[in-house]
């Protein structure tokens, strides 16, 4: 009766420890995002949107509003303050031809870079074809 007692007293104490951890998260990064636009202030709806740093990429989708939201390993984690490069893409439509300028796809090339801090957003304008 004693070990049954010690058996259920470790499980109820093992459970109550993860339930600690789940309603705890790792979200322990800032919420970030901003607004996609083109050049004339029309916003870019269906765009993803990544940052990427030497470790990790943050990935968020724009909306009919053109904005985005950054999330990590999941929807609750946040982006670590720091210096990222940017990449803005889109699929193709169906003549096969993108919406937005090829240079954007890749951190590489598009020219976007930011500093994510606490209270910040980054606007992101994107030159038409």
């Amino acid at each position: 009766m004693k070990n049954s007692f010690k058996l259920f007293h470790f499980f109820h104490s093992l459970f109550i420890f993860f339930v600690l951890i789940l309603l705890t998260g790792c979200g322990s990064g800032l919420r970030f995002g901003g607004v996609v636009r083109f050049e004339d202030g029309t916003p870019v709806q269906g765009a993803s949107v990544s940052f990427i740093d030497t470790k990790n990429q943050y990935d968020g989708q724009t909306d009919a509003q053109g904005k985005y939201t950054l999330t990590g390993a999941t929807p609750k984690d946040g982006i670590p303050p720091g210096h990222y490069n940017v990449a803005v893409s889109m699929p193709a439509d169906d003549n096969g031809k993108s919406v937005l300028p090829e240079k954007y796809a890749s951190p590489d090339t598009s020219g976007l870079t930011c500093d994510v801090q606490s209270g910040s957003t980054f606007d992101i304008i994107i030159e038409k074809n």
